[in-house]
């Protein structure tokens, strides 16, 4: 019987029998071969050498190995062109500075551990799902059409998250490849129809209706529907009411499968019919800085080399958009106000001052100021001059400047039994030149605070800043900013309800920020989002709320380095009638003396590393049931976010702790990709919500004092 030439493709102008004539008219790449040490990788070399795709091969690997292959090869390689390493580690490590110095364009894993190379890729990822997507053609799939398959064999947990991932990432692929502008998306299962007991048919269905930009995106479907128009002819599938639906069936052109089992059990049938070239492929790994191949033992020599050119051309294609992009944005950095802004966050020890043009920091300091407690009446206002006049000082410098508005770090408000909304709040206005001060946000601070803590200071600071300057005040995302759902307010004793205290400012700015690099709108995500500092919060965000959390100062949750977290009901109420503590004591022992303070006297947890160097097993294990309750607490708020939670976020001073962090990962890092982000975002995010008032984004919201 004569073999079907599967390379010749369908009626696309893209197919994988041209993949190499497209990237030969490109700029030619330079492929970087990690753990290049064998005969079948010099091989490779050796079929690209006369292709004019690529410019070079660096080989990354045992030199004597290299050179041994190469002399049985007689191949020539150039001395510049070979990086010696000792280790797959080092072979991992030295790749990885190739692409950061910007000389490597694709890579290809050789002779490494894949897990041993995934792990350091993960390192330069420019999504957070970094995932494997095959080109295919079979006359027999889909009339010969080119189809992309994801992910068989990267992804080993598909949960909402990193198939969300996986479905960007191949749609990427689709756009810049095969020219698909809004790319057909197909979630492949046993059914079309929703079934209890198949549960990726109910996780198809909510990615479903997951808001998707410039894509289609439907499941679930089975195989013969995604790609065969007849089969969703004689099944009636495209009579639904479902546009989506109606557009992939039958039509697809990326193919997501609901597990590795299930990708590779199709991909590997597929790579069988290449071999009796029934069927044609090439693979390419995106999701980090430069596309990446991770070739099976059984792929051919065409499978390789159309790889290459595949990885060839999304690799310039991707440069060509970024470029285009980056123009982009220059021209509506040109176009777009500049406001200036002046930030103002009071803390315990010091007071942070920063000074934005718009979203940039112009200068920012932390000065010394120790905060006085339980400050009232003449005594409060004789210590916001204090602040008044460090600020001053501070913007000695920048006199020239002239400032749009203000912003004070929000604390305390008094909420009686209302809830206080997040967002931007007006402190001062300015009409007809003259600045108006909002008195009921001043006196339910100043005045009617729920307790004493610096962050009470902001407002006022702001206010004062104000009348001094003749600009606006604002505060964004006070403490006791609530949006909790309706049953995330029951505590379980009815005199009580949960109401929200928190590191708002902190963990709304980490939520936008994680939404900026999953490349989604804040209002139409979930999150998991926990902020890790002397207190921590744990929070679950959900279309740019924050829905329920660990209440951080004394609600719950876990024990931070300074506080006790959530305590056992009955030795908690020992505690405070035993005699030991007065109120006002107590709540200072529980909040400054609790957490890692009570069981080893130090809060910061640098410090305690340094005492698990020398051998300090207690110091290990407190540690080690911090990160587990945090683990605990971030399951909990899991479940508070909904099942299609995208990432969960660490931040804080105790995400710097690589020992911490892994602790936590360990516990929860198979529920969604973790993102990490150390520097402190609060500054930046007073400063944008600044601007989103000034420009007319928004509306600010007013604050009502009601006793």
């Amino acid at each position: 019987m004569k073999k079907n030439n599967a390379r010749t493709g369908g009626p696309s102008t893209v197919s994988i029998a041209n993949l190499q004539k497209i990237a030969s008219r490109l700029p030619p790449k330079t492929v970087v071969i990690a753990g290049g040490d064998r005969k079948e990788d010099l091989s490779v070399v050796k079929s690209l050498q006369g292709h004019a795709f690529v410019k070079r091969c660096i080989l990354v690997g045992d030199e004597a190995a290299i050179r041994e292959a190469a002399k049985r090869l007689r191949l020539v390689v150039h001395p510049a062109d070979v990086v010696a390493t000792a280790s797959p580690e080092e072979t991992a490590r030295r790749t990885i500075e190739l692409i950061e110095a910007g000389v490597a364009d694709v890579i290809l894993k050789g002779n490494i551990s894949t897990p041993i190379l995934n792990r350091a890729m993960l390192k330069i990822r420019v999504r957070d799902t970094m995932s494997l997507v095959t080109l295919f053609q079979a006359p027999c799939i889909a009339n010969g059409r080119p189809l992309l398959l994801t992910d068989a064999g990267v992804t080993t947990f598909c949960n909402f998250s990193r198939m969300t991932g996986m479905i960007q990432n191949a749609a990427e692929v689709a756009r810049l490849v095969l020219g698909k502008a809004r790319p057909r998306i197909a979630l492949l299962s046993a059914n079309e129809k929703v079934i209890e007991s198949l549960a990726s048919t109910k996780l198809e269905a909510a990615l479903s209706r997951k808001y998707w930009e410039d894509m289609v995106v439907y499941g679930p479907l089975s195989f013969d529907l995604a790609t065969d128009p007849e089969s969703v002819r004689i099944k009636g599938v495209s009579k639904g009411d479902d546009p989506a639906m109606k557009e992939v069936a039958g039509q697809a052109d990326v193919l997501v499968c609901p597990s590795l089992d299930a990708a590779n059990i199709l991909y590997k049938t597929l790579m069988s019919m290449t071999q009796h070239g029934m069927a044609a492929m090439a693979g390419i790994t995106v999701g980090v800085k430069v596309p990446y191949i991770i070739l099976s033992r059984a792929d051919g020599e065409a499978n390789k080399l159309d790889s290459v050119a595949l990885c060839c051309i999304y690799a310039e294609r991707y440069k060509q958009r970024q470029v285009v992009e980056a123009r982009q944005a220059k021209v509506a950095q040109k176009t777009e106000t500049r406001y200036n802004i002046l930030t103002v966050n009071p803390g315990s020890t010091s007071v942070k001052v920063a000074l934005f043009e718009s979203g940039t920091c112009l200068e920012s300091r932390e000065l010394d100021y120790p905060h006085k407690s339980r400050m009232r009446g003449a005594a409060f206002d004789a210590e916001i001059a204090k602040y008044i006049r460090l600020v001053e000082e501070f913007m000695k410098p920048h006199a020239a400047i002239k400032l749009d508005a203000v912003v004070g770090r929000g604390g305390f408000l008094y909420r009686g039994k209302r809830r206080v909304e997040s967002g931007v709040y007006q402190v001062a206005t300015v009409k007809k030149g003259k600045v108006v001060v909002e008195q009921d946000i001043l006196r339910g601070i100043h005045d009617h605070a729920e307790m004493d803590h610096a962050s009470n200071l902001g407002i006022p600071i702001a206010a004062r800043l104000a009348m001094d300057y003749g600009i606006p005040a604002f505060t964004v995302d006070p403490v006791v900013a609530d949006d909790f759902d309706l049953l995330a307010q029951f505590s379980g004793y009815a005199p009580i309800t949960r109401r929200s205290t928190a590191h708002v400012l902190s963990v709304r700015a980490l939520a936008a920020r994680a939404a900026e690099a999953l490349g989604r709108p804040l209002e139409e995500i979930s999150l998991v989002v926990a902020h890790m500092g002397g207190g921590i919060t744990v929070a679950a965000v959900r279309n740019g709320k924050i829905v329920d959390n660990s209440i951080a100062l004394l609600g719950g949750g876990p024990f931070t380095p300074q506080r006790a977290g959530a305590l056992p009901t009955k030795e908690l109420v020992d505690l405070c009638y035993g005699g030991q503590f007065t109120k006002e004591e107590l709540f200072v022992e529980l909040t400054k003396r609790g957490g890692l303070v009570s069981y080893l006297n130090e809060s910061r947890v640098e410090k305690i590393e340094e005492r698990l160097a020398k051998g300090d097993t207690q110091a290990h294990l407190v540690l080690k049931a911090m990160a587990y309750q945090i683990g605990k607490e971030i399951g909990a708020m899991y479940v508070a976010a909904g099942h299609d939670v995208e990432a969960i976020v660490l931040s804080g001073g105790v995400a710097r702790s690589e020992l911490v962090v892994g602790f936590i990962k360990q516990r929860i890092g198979h529920l969604a990709p973790i993102l990490i982000y150390t520097e402190n975002m609060e500054m930046a995010a007073m400063a944008a919500g600044a601007c989103k008032v000034l420009s007319g984004q928004i509306a600010p919201k007013r604050y009502s004092l009601v006793l």
